[in-house]
């Protein structure tokens, strides 16, 4: 439901910002919400490794920006199938690098996650 929402809203704020900004104020408010519980959770952790987020942090707003871009010039009931195919990625990386098991449901849900990608877009 939350993730509905967040798709419904952004396409809304597409069309009243500016990529940029719709990225601005989106990322504003998640990060002073998360603040807040943050310091009431008191369970933020620090370690060498926080180091590592940067890149992904990077990519990440790379991603978004290009997100709120796509959604700005296209239709959402296009844009949000094809940008959920981000799964496919790690589902890949488990695969190779991790070297999980490669099984034929799983290869059938790629193909059925790509297909339904595809005719939702159409």
């Amino acid at each position: 439901m939350g993730w509905g929402f967040w798709a419904i809203g952004s396409k809304l704020l597409t069309r009243y910002f500016n990529t940029l900004s719709t990225t601005f104020w989106i990322s504003f408010w998640s990060i002073l919400f998360l603040t807040l519980f943050m310091i009431f959770r008191k369970n933020l952790m620090f370690s060498k490794y926080v180091f590592y987020s940067i890149p992904v942090g990077l990519v990440s707003l790379v991603a978004i920006i290009c997100f709120y871009k796509a959604l700005k010039i296209g239709p959402s009931s296009v844009v949000l199938p094809l940008t959920n195919l981000y799964v496919i990625l790690p589902v890949v990386f488990g695969f190779v690098v991790l070297k999980e098991p490669v099984t034929p449901v799983r290869i059938i849900g790629i193909v059925l996650a790509i297909l339904a990608a595809v005719l939702l877009s159409i």
